[in-house]
């Protein structure tokens, strides 16, 4: 049986990953010269087959159809940290962020290109590995990630195989694009493993080992 994280380990937990998005935040507002509002970390433990369930409740425009996903795995130098990072739009939306980038504005939202495919890879790049340079500090650890995975799934798509039963932390931030009307996740899931170890390093972090 698990062991439900107390009121300050959430906290902390949320505190950095709020930490971790604030900073990606002011990267990808230098990108496409938008002002990005941030919600407040949601920080919960869940079935990992429960996943899919709870991204469809989220209040993201085309959900029904297909999204925009730009994931990547992380693991920490020794190993014991592990986590994959997602940042998710509605279809539209990432095509959206992707064709004000690249002046494409006029062109029909009706399949993405190679183009944008790269461009989207390079956003989700920006945004989750600026996450992960704050999370590393936070951590005391090295990061090291694979290259960005694209792809376009549907929700009760995304999460692909799991194993009956297996347990994950499941971080999750909105971020908005006040002018474009766009709203997007980051989620961070990790497994119980890892998470004992970054709770352990958020609480020495924060100081609220003694």
């Amino acid at each position: 049986m698990v062991a439900p994280l107390d009121e300050l380990e959430s906290d902390a937990l949320g505190e950095a990953f709020n930490m971790a998005l604030g900073e990606a935040a002011a990267s990808f507002a230098e990108l496409v010269n938008e002002e990005i509002t941030i919600t407040v970390p949601n920080v919960e433990l869940m079935a990992r087959e429960a996943l899919s369930q709870r991204l469809a409740a989220l209040d993201l425009p085309g959900l029904g159809e297909r999204l925009t996903a730009i994931s990547q795995n992380f693991h920490s130098s020794d190993r014991k940290l592990s986590t994959e990072a997602l940042l998710l739009f509605g279809e539209r939306g990432g095509l959206e962020i992707v064709r004000r980038m690249l002046g494409e504005t006029d062109m029909p939202l009706e399949q993405i290109t190679e183009l944008e495919q790269d461009a989207l890879g390079e956003v989700g790049n920006i945004i989750i590995n600026s996450c992960m340079s704050t999370l590393a500090s936070i951590f005391g650890s090295e990061m090291q990630g694979t290259l960005p995975d694209v792809s376009q799934p549907r929700a009760d798509q995304l999460f692909g195989a799991h194993s009956a039963g297996e347990v994950v932390l499941m971080v999750r931030i909105g971020m908005g694009l006040r002018s474009l009307d766009i709203t997007g996740y980051v989620l961070f899931l990790m497994d119980l493993p890892s998470l004992t170890h970054v709770v352990a390093r958020v609480r020495h972090y924060f100081g609220l080992d003694a």
